[in-house]
């Protein structure tokens, strides 16, 4: 018997419509890169109609996951289940890839179709078998695989002529399979060192292995984490 008011257990998230999940993750990735966390957010983000997202919103709300204001703000029990969603997700991309060898671009898509149906028992075997990493194949962290997340910066935003550590490529990003596969095969990599030579409004020009300069739009710029 789970006695904890904002914990699911694995019974009662089984029993939940799939749309709240979809929309409860949504509503976690918006908020954990900063974006405000409007309907129409989350209609572009998952690509359906505003009127969708109203209403599963609305059914939600009802079922207590989500609080309704200016923004939308998931209450703890909506956090925790998005939390898992997202936990689940980042654990299938890594034996995805790290496993069964699957190309970077085709991770998510595949993801997502796994993602609603892993079981704990599961997720434990492939945790196991990857040795309990703590983030995603593209460096966003686990929940509660206590990650500490150290300071970072947006990649658009930092000094020309530096060289950083990637920390983290925005899940925002990852949806996009022909930008996965740019930042693939040029190495714009969690874990890799990245120059900046130079910036201006529409792109910055950054090299990853020595001399290989090339350019970089703002637009990806600003969803690459870096430290």
């Amino acid at each position: 018997m789970n006695n904890n008011p904002n914990i699911f257990m694995q019974s009662e998230i089984e029993k939940l419509p799939k749309s709240f999940y979809s929309h409860a993750e949504a509503i976690f990735h918006l908020s954990e890169v900063g974006i405000d966390v409007k309907q129409t957010r989350v209609a572009d983000w998952l690509g359906v109609s505003r009127a969708n997202v109203s209403q599963v919103i609305g059914r939600m709300q009802n079922s207590g996951l989500i609080e309704f204001g200016d923004e939308l703000k998931l209450t703890k029990k909506g956090d925790y289940l998005a939390k898992m969603i997202a936990r689940r997700h980042r654990i299938i991309e890594r034996f995805l890839s790290e496993v069964l060898n699957l190309p970077w671009e085709k991770v998510y898509a595949e993801t997502k179709k796994w993602e609603n149906v892993l079981s704990s028992t599961t997720e434990d075997a492939m945790l196991k078998i990857l040795g309990n990493p703590k983030t995603g194949l593209f460096g966003n962290p686990i929940p509660y695989s206590n990650y500490f997340e150290g300071p970072m910066d947006r990649l658009s935003d930092v000094d020309t002529n530096k060289k950083y550590s990637i920390i983290k490529i925005s899940e925002e990003l990852k949806r996009d399979s022909s930008v996965i596969s740019f930042l693939n095969k040029n190495n714009i990599l969690p874990g890799n060192k990245i120059y900046i030579s130079n910036t201006n409004k529409y792109s910055i020009t950054v090299s990853v292995t020595k001399d290989n300069f090339f350019g970089l739009d703002q637009f990806i710029a600003k969803r690459i984490f870096v430290s």
